[in-house]
């Protein structure tokens, strides 16, 4: 027989994402972030397995995030690209278009191991994170790193003639100086257009270097200028409330720990005094960084992001006019779950004071959550404190009976016990008290739902519903979600 065998495809011949499923498995596309500057000097067999547990929150500075976790893949197979030309063209496009890359900007060399591994296939560039900072890690000031700004200068010529594919960028650097602020900048004025970006500039508050950098990102993705006025006012009805929604509802508190957080719950904490430290950090939305590279979200830093999902003050949309007032303030209080995270009823006072009673009366949902106590046996002295906490309670009871509307609103109490208290009786003692304390809310009969979750002593949850609710409540759904508790009950 004269007929032969039809010869198979070659790996560039086939489909896009058939290459990429290759890619994957031999590691030459992965979710991690690569360090063009450390990755020739990355060991080939990992040890940790660090990447395993990248979802899981870690503690930076004052943040608790996702992002900025060391990787401990092995060295890139990059080999593979120098088979052969065809490898080399096909494949590296793929490969530097898939990829996160990151790099530290520190001075000449860095730039030259920059410009060395990514020449070649620059145009095909899309994800890209920069570090740019002093070789001792201060404060870049305009006299002392001139050279600096310079090799940035350089980078951001070089990214608007070469990098044209770039998209998802982002920036870190320490600069409290208005000056480097307006000068790093301007430097990014040619850049190619960004779907997103993102930028950090201190771990601490500038005020007047935070309106720089975010008219920069909204310019440089497009979001800045008279042609981009959204025309709210001239859409339907239902359409504005579906918009005010989406910006006023469902957004993370970045105030609350991360332990059990969910969308929509807004807390009452003195947001500007509260102390943020590595022991108490903030939480991280885990969508202000394009590249995962550390965070970005706006509060009590200098940072901005375009895509941050963190809550903010709805200040802004309620002073626009007195119709988007109405609708916004509507579905501000009336959607969002308001809880309070600590367990002094005084301070809880201290807010309801500050808040009309119209608002009062749209709010749905109010938690109260009790953090966890690390109490000593009850003694003597503790008596008279808790006989002034009930008393307080009380009052509080009363301003929620007067001011809201107790037939719509759903209240949950969540104590999260006496959790690595080293004292043999500080369960008991605690559960004692907060039974006592439950047994005053029968005074809030006619509320629409009252829910309880109690972490050292959940037999009594339902008893404690039913004095409120009355014998008839029915148990709460399996699948029912308690704000601040990890793992539901």
């Amino acid at each position: 027989m004269s007929g032969s065998k039809k010869g198979g495809k070659s790996l560039c011949q086939l489909p896009e994402n058939a290459k990429l499923r290759i890619l994957e498995y031999i590691g030459l596309v992965r979710p991690c972030l690569i360090d063009i500057t450390g990755e020739a000097h990355r060991v080939k067999q990992a040890i940790d397995h660090t990447c395993d547990t990248r979802n899981l929150f870690h503690t930076r500075g004052n943040w608790s995030t996702r992002a900025g976790r060391l990787c401990d893949h092995p060295r890139l197979p990059t080999e593979v690209l120098m088979v052969s030309r065809e490898f080399r063209e096909d494949l590296g496009a793929l490969f530097w278009s898939h990829n996160r890359f990151s790099f530290i900007l520190t001075n000449l060399n860095d730039w030259d191991c920059f410009f060395n591994a990514v020449d070649w296939a620059a145009e095909d560039v899309r994800y890209l994170h920069i570090e740019m900072r002093t070789w001792d890690n201060r404060f870049i000031k305009p006299g002392a790193q001139r050279n600096l700004l310079r090799l940035w200068s350089r980078f951001c010529r070089y990214a608007a003639l070469e990098m044209v594919n770039l998209r998802y960028f982002s920036l870190k650097c320490r600069v409290k100086d208005m000056a480097v602020a307006l000068k790093i900048m301007s430097a990014m004025d040619p850049f190619p257009a960004l779907l997103q970006c993102a930028f950090h500039f201190s771990h601490t508050p500038e005020e007047d270097i935070r309106p720089v950098v975010k008219r920069n990102a909204l310019r440089l993705t497009g979001n800045l200028g008279e042609n981009r006025t959204f025309p709210y006012f001239d859409l339907p009805k239902e359409v504005q409330l579906i918009i005010l929604e989406f910006l006023l509802v469902n957004q993370l508190d970045p105030y609350l720990p991360p332990g059990g957080r969910v969308p929509g719950v807004v807390s009452f904490i003195d947001r500007k005094s509260l102390r943020v430290n590595e022991s108490r950090p903030l939480t991280c939305c885990g969508t202000c960084s394009p590249l995962k590279a550390a965070c970005f979200c706006r509060a009590r830093q200098t940072a901005y992001s375009t895509t941050c999902s963190c809550f903010s003050s709805p200040v802004g949309y309620f002073l626009v006019c007195r119709a988007l007032y109405e609708d916004a303030r509507r579905i501000f209080f009336t959607m969002n779950r308001f809880a309070f995270v600590e367990e002094d009823p005084d301070l809880m006072m201290g807010f309801m004071n500050s808040i009309p009673t119209s608002s009062f009366m749209l709010i749905r949902h109010l938690v109260f959550k009790f953090p966890a106590m690390h109490r000593h046996p009850a003694k003597p002295s503790h008596k008279p404190h808790e006989d002034s906490a009930m008393v307080s309670w009380s009052v509080l009871r009363r301003f929620i009976r007067e001011h809201f509307e107790l037939s719509r609103l759903s209240l949950t109490i969540v104590d999260l016990g006496t959790r690595a208290s080293s004292w043999r009786n500080a369960a008991p003692h605690r559960n004692k008290y907060v039974r006592k304390l439950l047994e005053a809310f029968q005074d809030l009969r006619g509320l629409r739902e009252f829910r309880v979750f109690l972490e050292d002593d959940q037999s009594y949850e339902l008893t404690a519903e039913r004095l409120v609710m009355g014998r008839a409540v029915a148990r709460r759904p399996l699948d029912f979600k308690f704000p601040f508790v990890e793992n539901g009950h």
